[in-house]
C-alpha cells in the first residue's frame, strides 16, 4: 500500500507542492508526476470522464510516485469510494456552502469508528487484497486527505466550523471563483478576497489544519509568511500555452507567419547606373546574335 507524500509532509509541517492536470493523457501526467510535484490535482468538477479513463489517470501517478488528488462535487456515495479504491490519496472539494455536506463527505471517506465507508479490499488501495483487512482500513484513514475548497461568499462564515472537523485537512482557497462571486473577477488584491484568504490562514492555524491556494511560483512566499503551505504552482495547459507562445515567437521572428504563409522580405537587387542599361543591352543582343 503506498503512503501519501500529501499526508507526510503536513504531518511534518512541510510545504506541499502540486501541479494541474488539465487533460486526461495519462503519459502527460506520469511525465509531471516525474518532476518531484508532492501531489498532481486531477479536476473532474469541469470535465467529464468516463470510469476506466479516470483509473487510468490515478494508476500513473502511482507510477510517478506521486499522490493523485481529485477535485470532484460527489453526486453520491459511489462517485467519491471508487476514486479511492483506485489510489487516489486526495479528494479536493469544491463549491462547499454548509458544514453539513464537509462531514457527509468526511464519513464516506473513513472507515469506521472514524466515518462509515464500506469495506470491500480487492483493489489498487488494498494491493488488490493482498493487505491484512486491519491493517488496510487504518492505512486508508492514516494516508487519505480531505482539501475543502473555499470559493463561495456563503461558506465564510462556516469557516471555523470546517476547519474544526476531524477529518478536514486542507482548506484550499479557490481565488478565481471566490473573486468572481465577489464581483472583482481575477482580483485576489481586493479587500474583500484579502479578508477570506486570511481569514482561512488563521482558521487553518487555530485547528492545526493547512491553509492552501493555487498561485505562480514567484507568489509561494509571500503566501507562506500569511501561514499557507499548500500550493499549486503549475498545470500541463499552462506549460504547454507558455511553450507554443515562445516557440510562436522565435518562428515569427525570423520572418515565419504560422498560418503557412512565408513573411515576404524585401528583395535586394543590383542595378547599375539607368546610362550604363542600354549599352549592356545591346552587347547581350550581340553575343547572342553572333
Amino acid at each position: 500500500m503506498n503512503a501519501s507524500h500529501i499526508r507526510q509532509k503536513i504531518n511534518r509541517g512541510e510545504t506541499v507542492v502540486c501541479a494541474k492536470a488539465c487533460y486526461a493523457d495519462p503519459e502527460v501526467i506520469e511525465l509531471i508526476g516525474r518532476f518531484g510535484f508532492d501531489g498532481i490535482w486531477i479536476c473532474l468538477e469541469h470535465k467529464q470522464l468516463d470510469a476506466s479513463a479516470i483509473y487510468s489517470l490515478i494508476q500513473a501517478c502511482r507510477l510517478a510516485g506521486t499522490d493523485a488528488v481529485m477535485r470532484i462535487k460527489p453526486a453520491n456515495y459511489s462517485d467519491l469510494i471508487c476514486l479511492l479504491e483506485a489510489g487516489a490519496q486526495g479528494i479536493m472539494l469544491p463549491r462547499v456552502r454548509t458544514v453539513e455536506e464537509v462531514r457527509e463527505v468526511v464519513a464516506a471517506m473513513k472507515f469506521p469508528p472514524v466515518g462509515r465507508r464500506g469495506f470491500d479490499g480487492v483493489h489498487a488501495d488494498s494491493d488488490f487484497g493482498l493487505a491484512a483487512p486491519a491493517d488496510y482500513m487504518a492505512h486508508a484513514n492514516r494516508e487519505t486527505f480531505l482539501a475543502v475548497q473555499i470559493e463561495e461568499p456563503e461558506v465564510v462564515p462556516h469557516i471555523d466550523a470546517i476547519a474544526a472537523l476531524p477529518g478536514v485537512d486542507v482548506l484550499f482557497v479557490g481565488p478565481g471563483d471566490l473573486s468572481n462571486a465577489m464581483g472583482v473577477f481575477g482580483n485576489s488584491e481586493s479587500p474583500a478576497v484579502l479578508d477570506v484568504i486570511k481569514k482561512v490562514a488563521a482558521a487553518a492555524r487555530r485547528y492545526g489544519k493547512v491553509a492552501g491556494i493555487p498561485c505562480q511560483p514567484e507568489s509561494v512566499k509571500r503566501y507562506q509568511e500569511m501561514g499557507y503551505r499548500f500550493f499549486n504552482v503549475v498545470s500541463d495547459y499552462g506549460c504547454l500555452a507558455k511553450g507554443l507562445k515562445s516557440v510562436s515567437s522565435e518562428i515569427n521572428a525570423l520572418g515565419f507567419c504560422l498560418n503557412g504563409a512565408r513573411v515576404k522580405k524585401p528583395e535586394t537587387k543590383i542595378v547599375g547606373p539607368k546610362s550604363t542599361r542600354p549599352t549592356l543591352l545591346k552587347k547581350q543582343a550581340r553575343r547572342i546574335s553572333s
